[in-house]
């Protein structure tokens, strides 16, 4: 018995926004064809936001792309044809909101090792004042030279082009909102769906009459024929299936409805699924008497169905929801499938089975991989860009950039913060001050360089005015100021602002410079009059005598820290927590309420004590953090207590963005009923689902309003699990006695991945963890069958993040207990089962 199944062959991930659920894309942004460059595969074109993507996928070649380009508006919708007189290739139609543009894909024979080029040659270019939804092409009116367009606007007119020239516009009074409109070639007719769940056909010379000059005169057109579906049309599709007919395709919200295009229904399909999109094709020539017309249709719940008129003939899952589909010939994949996610992912696959039926597949694709074989082509792929990356070339090319541009960074004296508006006191507090940060670009040899990109790099809760400067080129010296300032309450976490400055050459070859500068104390904290005694202290022992903390701090005026003394105390501006510094002989303290506050203090001190011996020429300087066991213990608490309140907002959050898909969906239904309502003659009554309607639409303002809040929670939890974080691996890499177990155990953290957009830490550890645990640490059988994470639910599922929250306590013990004298290791695995203290879900 054969299983049937989806096999990807390909995939590229379209989508630029790091959080792609924001991103939805449009269903009619893909388009698959053939163009005279490329006369031996299909092409895929991808809309992204204003972005157009041409792919050429081959097995062969691993560069998959032909070209990206940036246009002047967001893209709704992609299609090709031949829109000109005389035009030998289809050319490309791209629809903006306030117009369309025409392009014509050139591709040039490359001499060099640059490979050949693709040029993107723009032709026409077209506006309208009326904001466009859709578009519709073919040879209207029989007209064989070349293709005309139809465009859909948003009060559902229809506006009709020749080239760049306006022909007539038809205004249909019955059209709330705009649906699908299709072009039916062989009776040269067009199907336009109404709001009212009607089905429509008029001819291109009834469309002509019924112009905006007839409609003043109130005359009133009659379609050719008339369909009430009953339920609102998504997507509709033409097919010639004969030599004299043509099939429309027509995906409504429960039903699939096939006609003939002189209005005879030839069959209807009841889904008992949500239906995403669909796509017809033919099995053999429309000429031929055995061509078969086959449908597949995707549902929301990543499944595909392929019907033969009533039959279901193949069903299969895929690997993610498709919002759009379409077939495609690729040169090394004779029948493919595309398909375009609503996370701007698109893939090409075929349909296979298991075992493998398919024949017409290369054999590469259906070969079982052996992960042995796999791991030793990947150690010399790695090799391989070792020797690339420390070849003399790289090195060289890298040397004369840095000889030849000069890069100096550094930040200026905070200064008011003039980019806020301050609504509240807290709000004036916090963003008050923002500091200058400071690049300066020097070029010996401006010919040298083609453009410089400088990017900043800021961890939450700081922010920059202009997070990407670039320069299409250099004059001598260049200087680039941005601004940082603090944007939210949460805990600081990194003190210093990463600059990348990214430089392309004249021969097109990038190399990437990076520089680091330290912000000043003055920016998040503030210094106070004497605090009540803290809890948690952490010495720093040196092996100079103790430093005046006023020669340490310079952001503060000698004369602004000496009257505190030995003893500063400082309050962050963000948290309005306090952190005191101590001095006292050879030992310096910091003292606090929560691990929280630690980090940003410590490492900007230590930083500004290793910079001041280091200008007084003191090569001798030493220091060590000193802790005891309790120390460690209420730390290792308070980390995985963070984790679990960050996993537990995180659940509440994916909750409020479930709740608001179901009344997105719920608010979708009324409006489309209530269309119907208002659109039926006489009008029905409309009060009980304007009342539903307003009720969902107040309860989606309420959601909209807690996710928002919740988000900022999530970013408050990460930023405290992250601070935390940093002071753990500041304390295991003081004294380390494995270097290697320190630096695996912080790449396992990977707490820099965490930013305001991203905040799947704990999925992003799972997997290391777990390695780190089974053979770095060499646990028994019976520990990796108790802390194996349960596969078939969630990280943060309430036994998987149990396990997760155990198997973190028991990295930090192992690596802990390296550190502490011996006799103090065996009292510290008595104190305490942290998992007792921490609640888990």
């Amino acid at each position: 018995m054969s299983i049937f199944k989806f096999k990807q062959w390909w995939s590229n991930d379209t989508s630029q926004n790091v959080n792609q659920n924001d991103g939805i894309q449009n269903a009619n942004c893909l388009k698959v064809d053939k163009f005279n460059a490329y006369p031996d595969t299909d092409c895929i074109l991808v809309g992204e936001e204003s972005l157009l993507k041409i792919f050429k996928p081959n097995i062969e070649d691993p560069s998959h792309v032909l070209l990206e380009t940036e246009l002047s508006e967001v893209v709704l919708q992609i299609d090709t044809g031949k829109f000109t007189v005389r035009a030998e290739d289809r050319q490309i139609l791209v629809l903006h909101p306030h117009g369309y543009e025409i392009f014509h894909l050139k591709r040039t024979e490359g001499h060099m090792e640059a490979g050949d080029q693709n040029i993107l040659s723009p032709i026409i270019k077209h506006s309208f004042t009326r904001k466009a939804d859709s578009l519709t092409c073919g040879p209207f009116g029989n007209i064989k030279t070349r293709d005309l367009i139809c465009v859909l606007s948003l009060d559902g007119s229809l506006s009709f082009f020749d080239q760049d020239a306006f022909l007539f516009m038809c205004i249909f009074t019955d059209v709330i909102i705009p649906s699908p409109v299709c072009y039916i070639a062989s009776s040269d007719c067009f199907v336009i769906c109404k709001s009212t769940w009607v089905l429509e056909i008029y001819s291109y010379q009834q469309l002509r009459e019924f112009s905006e000059i007839s409609i003043r005169q109130n005359k009133k057109n009659v379609p050719q024929w008339v369909y009430n579906s009953g339920e609102e049309i998504t997507r509709v599709q033409v097919i010639q299936t004969s030599n004299n007919f043509s099939s429309i395709v027509a995906l409504g919200e429960r039903h699939l409805f096939c006609f003939q295009d002189n209005g005879l229904m030839k069959y209807m399909i009841k889904f008992d699924f949500v239906a995403m999109c669909f796509y017809a094709y033919l099995i053999g020539w429309y000429y031929e008497p055995g061509a078969r017309l086959l449908v597949m249709v995707t549902s929301d719940d990543s499944k595909l169905f392929i019907y033969e008129g009533t039959t279901l003939i193949w069903s299969c899952s895929l690997l993610t929801s498709a919002i759009s589909i379409s077939r495609c010939f690729l040169k090394s994949l004779p029948g493919g499938l595309v398909t375009l996610s609503s996370k701007g992912i698109v893939s090409v696959g075929y349909i296979g089975t298991e075992p493998d039926l398919n024949l017409n597949t290369p054999p590469i694709v259906n070969e079982v991989s052996d992960p042995e074989q796999v791991q030793d082509e990947l150690e010399v792929v790695e090799e391989s860009l070792r020797i690339i990356l420390n070849s003399e070339d790289a090195v060289n090319q890298r040397s004369v950039v840095e000889q030849i541009l000069n890069v100096k960074a550094d930040v200026g004296k905070p200064i008011q913060n003039l980019f806020q508006e301050f609504t509240s006191e807290k709000d004036e507090a916090l963003h008050l001050l923002m500091c200058p940060v400071v690049v300066v670009l020097t070029c010996e040899d401006p010919k040298f360089i083609q453009n410089v990109q400088v990017t900043y790099v800021c961890a939450s809760p700081f922010s920059c005015s202009e997070p990407t400067i670039c320069l299409d080129s250099i004059n001598g010296t260049e200087i680039v100021e941005n601004q940082v300032f603090l944007t939210s309450d949460a805990d600081i976490t990194e003190t210093r602002v990463k600059i990348l400055i990214t430089v392309t050459d004249n021969t097109g070859k990038v190399v990437v410079l990076s520089k680091k500068v330290l912000l000043p104390l003055s920016v998040y904290c503030t210094p106070v009059e004497s605090y009540a005694e803290n809890h948690l202290k952490l010495r720093i022992e040196t092996n100079q005598a103790c430093l005046d903390l006023s020669k340490i701090f310079t952001d503060f005026s000698q004369e602004e820290l000496n009257k505190f003394g030995n003893n500063l105390n400082f309050v962050y501006r963000s948290s309005k927590k306090c952190v005191t510094l101590k001095s006292d002989g050879d030992t310096y303290s910091i003292e606090c309420e929560d691990f929280t506050e630690i980090i940003a203090i410590l490492d900007n001190f230590v930083i500004r004590l290793l910079d001041h011996y280091n200008r007084m020429a003191v090569k001798s300087f030493r220091f060590k953090l000193k802790y005891d066991k309790e120390f460690v213990k209420h730390l290792t608490h308070r980390f995985l207590k963070s984790v679990e309140i960050h996993a537990k907002e995180r659940i509440k959050l994916k909750d409020l963005e479930d709740e608001l898909n179901v009344l997105q969906k719920q608010f979708t239904i009324i409006q489309k009923k209530l269309l119907v309502q208002y659109g039926s003659l006489p009008p029905g009554d409309c009060e009980p689902l304007e009342f539903l309607m307003k009720d969902t639409h107040n309860r989606v303002i309420i959601v909209v309003h807690e996710i928002i809040k919740c988000k900022e929670t999530v970013c408050r939890a990460g930023s405290a699990m992250t601070a935390i974080g940093n002071l753990i691996v500041l304390l295991l890499k003081q004294c380390p006695k494995d270097d290697f177990k320190v630096t695996l155990t912080e790449q396992m953290m990977c707490l820099s991945s965490l930013y305001e957009h991203y905040q799947e830490w704990e999925e992003a550890v799972t997997q290391a963890l777990t390695y780190v645990l089974n053979n770095v640490f060499k646990n028994s059988e019976k520990d990796k069958e108790k802390l194996a994470p349960v596969t078939e639910q969630g990280i943060l599922s309430h036994i998987n993040l149990k396990r997760f929250l155990k198997q973190l306590r028991l990295v930090l013990d192992k690596m802990f207990s390296e550190i502490i004298d011996d006799d103090t290791e065996k009292d510290l695995e008595k104190v305490i089962r942290v998992q007792e203290f921490v609640e888990v879900i």
